[in-house]
C-alpha cells in the first residue's frame, strides 16, 4: 500500500469513527435509551418501554393480557401505559416512519401509529394514542378494534 493511500484510508476510518461517536452522544441526549435488547428507558420518567411495538394488532383485552403476560429478559411486571404516559413520548421535532405513516416518537419502533392505553372513560370504552397527530381517542371498543401495543413498566421493578 502506498503512502498516500494509507494517510487516506486513516482519514477516513477516523472521520467515520467521530461521525459514529457523534451519533452515539446525540442518542444518549435524547430522553430515550436503549438499555437493554428490546427495552427502552425514558429518563424524564424512569419508565422502561418495549423497544417496539407487538408484532400484531390486538383487541384491547388481549393487549392487556400480552402486557400483563410479558417477560423480557428477567424484566417481568409489564402493563398497558396510561395515555398520558404515552402523550409524554410524542415528539413532534421526530419524524420516523411507522408502516405506512409517520410517527413522532424517537427510539420505539411502530408498525402504526395507533396504541392502546389503560385508560377508559367508561364500560366499553378505551383510549388509545395517535402518534402521528399527538392526539388521544376513546371509541368503543365493539365491534372488536385492534391497536398496536406498546407495554411498560416502572424501573427496578422484578
Amino acid at each position: 500500500m502506498t503512502l498516500r493511500r494509507r494517510r487516506t484510508t486513516t482519514a477516513l476510518t477516523a472521520t467515520t469513527t467521530i461521525l459514529l461517536l457523534a451519533t452515539l452522544a446525540a442518542c444518549q441526549r435524547g430522553p430515550l435509551t436503549a438499555t437493554a435488547v428490546g427495552v427502552v428507558l425514558d429518563r424524564r420518567t424512569g419508565l422502561e418501554w418495549t423497544g417496539r411495538d407487538h408484532e400484531d394488532a390486538l383487541p384491547w383485552d388481549a393487549a392487556d393480557r400480552h402486557c400483563r403476560e410479558l417477560a423480557v429478559g428477567e424484566r417481568r411486571a409489564w402493563r398497558l401505559p396510561e395515555v398520558g404516559e404515552l402523550e409524554a413520548l410524542y415528539d413532534p421535532q421526530v419524524d420516523e416512519p411507522c408502516g405506512e405513516r409517520r410517527c413522532h416518537l424517537a427510539a420505539i419502533r411502530l408498525a402504526s401509529p395507533y396504541v392502546w392505553s389503560a385508560t377508559s372513560r367508561g364500560a366499553g370504552t378505551r383510549f388509545y394514542f395517535d402518534f402521528s397527530y399527538g392526539n388521544s381517542l376513546s371509541p368503543g371498543v365493539t365491534p372488536t378494534l385492534v391497536r398496536r401495543v406498546l407495554c411498560v413498566r416502572e424501573t427496578g421493578t422484578p
